[in-house]
């Protein structure tokens, strides 16, 4: 979604400052709400999360949760206890689901899904003219082109709907979902009656073989990265192909030939790709081309637009017109601070008068 500043617009007068100042507060914005999102699901309408994507992080949880619950049944007797799949109730209404970054995670794949679909929609292409080189099946980059694929495809159900694997969860969020789940498992076996002593270490041992067969190298993360990494050698990272890989609604591979051009995370290059002025100032830092990095705009614009507040399109001009009077170095600079310790970042944001 667009983050639209108390005055209904994207901050006026056009300038470099005002893009990164609305680049800043969508990051602020949008890390508040993933901070808080095992809370906002569980409200009502709020942060911008509406009903169809709201349901969408609540099956993911729920899947995710049942995951985890399974590999851990299966990793240690002592924990099999009690009816299969019906730890998720417990593990909210006890308040587990907000102290770790189940939620966060489930919400960003559930925006990812409903931004490709989107994109697909307003840009009327399954795939750019510019992408068509990644064919997975012939050509110079067609192993990384299929691995990447594959990811994908073990991100959505056979009905279309998205998955989030395990795999796909950041590794300290995933240890704390085993680690989680793993106390639910182990308070009902306490309550039948298991010696404590035994069930801890049990417990403990189970964990570490559950979360040792999940293998991080096949995520969608590493998949797009190592295929970016190859195009980035074959010097085949151009502008076209960015632009033909968000009209097919590619996030994943998207963000990763933007982290590595613009050197920086891959988790960092998707956290600019949920609001077009972030996206803005990222597509700047890398010197996309001004022409296609407009038509890029106003694709992710329309993408993430929900139906209410300010028009889209409009603001992607303001945006687009902002842009050329960024410079790179200066996007480059702003960009690259999301590498720096988060309380850093934010103090020096603070005593420079602004917010981050």
């Amino acid at each position: 979604m667009m983050h639209v500043p108390p005055s209904g617009s994207i901050e006026p007068p056009v300038s470099a400052d005002a893009l990164l100042a609305a680049a800043q507060d969508a990051a602020a914005f949008l890390g508040d709400r993933a901070a808080t999102a095992g809370i906002a699901l569980a409200r009502p309408p709020a942060f911008g999360i509406d009903d169809e994507t709201r349901a969408r992080a609540g099956l993911l949880i729920a899947t995710a949760i049942m995951s985890a619950e399974t590999a851990l049944r299966a990793a240690e007797p002592a924990l099999d206890v009690g009816d299969p799949g019906t730890l998720g109730d417990r593990f909210i209404l006890a308040g587990l689901l907000a102290r770790s970054g189940l939620a966060a995670a489930a919400l960003l794949r559930a925006e990812e899904h409903r931004l490709t679909a989107a994109l697909i929609r307003v840009t009327g292409e399954t795939e750019g003219p510019g992408a068509q080189r990644l064919d997975p099946i012939g050509g110079d980059f067609a192993a990384e082109a299929f691995a990447v694929r594959a990811a994908e495809a073990a991100r959505t159900e056979r009905t279309g709907d998205p998955l989030l694997p395990l795999h796909d969860i950041a590794a300290e969020d995933r240890h704390a979902l085993f680690w989680q789940v793993a106390a639910c498992l182990a308070d009902r076996a306490l309550a039948a009656g298991a010696p404590e002593e035994t069930l801890h270490r049990a417990a403990a041992a189970a964990v570490a073989r559950a979360l040792a067969a999940i293998d991080d190298g096949e995520g969608i993360a590493p998949a797009a990265m190592r295929l970016a990494y190859r195009l980035d050698a074959a010097q085949q990272l151009d502008d076209h192909l960015l632009a033909g890989t968000l009209a097919g609604g590619r996030i994943a591979s998207l963000a990763a030939m933007l982290a590595i051009r613009a050197g920086i995370p891959f988790d960092d290059s998707r956290a600019m790709l949920t609001d077009p002025a972030r996206f803005a100032v990222l597509s700047r830092a890398c010197d996309v081309e001004r022409g296609i990095a407009a038509a890029m705009i106003l694709a992710l614009a329309l993408g993430l637009d929900r139906g209410f507040g300010p028009d889209p399109a409009e603001a992607a001009a303001v945006l687009v017109e902002a842009y050329g009077l960024l410079p790179v170095n200066r996007a480059r600079a702003e960009v690259r601070r999301v590498r720096l310790e988060p309380q850093y970042r934010d103090a020096l944001a603070a005593l420079a008068g602004r917010a981050c």
